[in-house]
C-alpha cells in the first residue's frame, strides 16, 4: 500500500502542473455545496473567491486549472452543471467501456492522472471527447430546463415545419453549451500550447526544447479530440415532439430540437475511438493551430494492451474481472482474460418465491435458494 501511494505520489507531481483540462472530472467525487445563496454581487469577494470558497477549494482539492478557477468564481451558478456533467461523462465512459480490457477505470482516478490519459494515447482521445461532449450537453440541457439564468431555451430552427407538426417548446441550447464547454475546457489547452511555445523559445538545449514541443503537441490533440467529440453532439440533435388532441389523438404535435440520452453520444464516440487515426508528432506539429486536422478521433502513443497490471503505463489489468464464456465479444473469457485463463465461481442467492395472495391483504412467499456459475479472469 505504501508503494503504491509513493508511486502516485511521483505521478501527481509530474503531472499536476502540466494544466490537464480534464482534471475537473475529479468533481465525480465531490462532496462540495456551491452555496449561491450567499454569494455576493461583486464576483471578486465573498464565497466566490479566496481560499474557503468552493472554487478555491476545487482547484487544490480538485484539480481545476487556474483558468478553470477563474471561471468559476464568475459563473458560479453554472458549477453544479459542472459537476453533473463530470458524473455524466464518468458513467457514460464505464458503462460503454464495461466489456473491455479497458474499462474506463482511469477516469476514477482523476485529478491523479494515469499514464494512459497523459501521453496522448487512443483511450485519452476518447475521455476527452466524451468530457467535453457530456459538458456541452449538460449546459444545453441547463438551459433548457431554466435552471442558468445565462441562457434560455434553444432559438426555433430554420426548417420550416410541415403541416403535420408546428415548432415550440424548449429546445436544448447547444449553441451555449459549445460555448461553455470551449470556455471551460479548450482555453486550458490553448494557455498550454502558448505557455510551451514561450517557454520553448527561452531553452537552448535540444531535450528541453522538444520536452516542450510534445507538450504542445499533446495539447493540440487534446483541443482536436474537444472539438470532435462537441461535434457528435451537434450531430446528435434530432426533433422531439409532443401531442396536443382530444384523448391524446395528437391532431397538433409541438416540435423542437433536444438531445437523445447521453448513453447513444457514448456509443457514437467509441465507433470513432475504435476508427481513431495515430498520428505522428511531425504531422501534429505541422498541423498545430489549424481549425480541423481530422474528422476522426486523433492519438500520438501506443496503448497498453490492459492485460495485466503496471502502474507506469497506467493499467489496471483484468485479473478478477467477470467473463463470459458463452460469446466471442470483447467480454468473453478468451479475450478478457488475455490467455491466462479463468476461474469458475459458484454465486449463491436467497430469494423470495412461490408468491401467493391470501385472502384480500397479505402476501406469503417461500425462500428460495439459487445457484449460478460466475467465471473471473485468472
Amino acid at each position: 500500500m505504501k508503494d503504491r501511494l509513493f508511486v502516485w505520489t511521483i505521478l501527481f507531481l509530474l503531472f499536476w502542473h502540466e494544466g490537464f483540462s480534464i482534471r475537473w472530472l475529479s468533481l465525480q467525487h465531490s462532496t462540495l455545496h456551491w452555496n449561491l445563496s450567499s454569494v455576493s454581487n461583486n464576483p471578486g469577494r465573498g464565497i466566490r473567491s479566496g481560499a474557503r470558497s468552493p472554487c478555491g477549494v476545487a482547484r487544490r482539492r480538485y484539480g481545476l486549472a487556474k483558468l478553470q478557477a477563474k471561471l468559476c468564481r464568475s459563473t458560479m451558478e453554472a458549477m453544479p452543471h459542472v459537476q453533473k456533467a463530470a458524473v455524466l461523462a464518468a458513467d457514460t465512459c464505464q458503462t460503454v467501456f464495461k466489456d473491455r480490457r479497458w474499462n474506463c477505470s482511469s477516469i476514477t482516478t482523476a485529478p491523479y492522472l494515469t499514464p494512459d490519459l497523459t501521453r496522448a494515447t487512443r483511450e485519452q482521445a476518447y475521455v476527452y471527447a466524451i468530457s467535453s461532449a457530456a459538458l456541452t450537453y449538460t449546459m444545453a440541457r441547463a438551459c433548457a430546463s431554466g435552471t442558468l439564468y445565462h441562457c434560455t431555451c434553444a432559438g426555433k430552427p430554420d426548417e420550416p415545419p410541415n403541416s403535420n407538426f408546428q415548432w415550440g417548446g424548449c429546445g436544448d441550447n447547444i449553441h451555449w453549451g459549445v460555448y461553455f464547454a470551449k470556455r471551460f475546457i479548450d482555453n486550458v489547452e490553448k494557455n498550454n500550447v502558448d505557455k510551451s511555445r514561450k517557454r520553448r523559445k527561452g531553452y537552448e538545449y535540444d531535450e528541453d526544447r522538444k520536452s516542450k514541443l510534445v507538450r504542445e503537441e499533446i495539447a493540440a490533440v487534446n483541443l482536436h479530440n474537444n472539438r470532435v467529440g462537441r461535434r457528435i453532439i451537434r450531430e446528435s440533435i434530432q426533433t422531439q415532439c409532443k401531442c396536443h388532441g382530444v384523448s391524446g389523438s395528437c391532431n397538433v404535435k409541438t416540435c423542437w430540437k433536444g438531445l437523445p440520452p447521453m448513453f447513444e453520444i457514448g456509443r457514437k464516440l467509441m465507433k470513432q475511438y475504435t476508427n481513431a487515426k495515430e498520428v505522428s508528432r511531425y504531422y501534429v506539429e505541422g498541423n498545430l493551430g489549424k481549425t480541423r486536422i481530422s474528422d476522426h478521433l486523433l492519438y500520438l502513443s501506443k496503448s497498453p494492451d490492459y492485460c495485466t497490471k503496471d502502474v507506469k503505463l497506467g493499467s489496471f489489468g483484468t485479473v478478477g474481472r467477470k467473463c463470459n464464456v458463452t460469446t466471442n465479444e470483447t467480454n468473453s473469457c478468451r479475450q478478457l482474460c488475455c490467455g491466462r485463463g479463468y476461474r469458475t465461481l459458484v454465486e449463491e442467492k436467497l430469494e423470495r418465491c412461490h408468491c401467493k395472495y391470501y385472502n384480500c391483504c397479505y402476501v406469503k412467499c417461500k425462500i428460495c435458494r439459487t445457484k449460478t456459475q460466475i467465471y473471473e479472469c485468472g
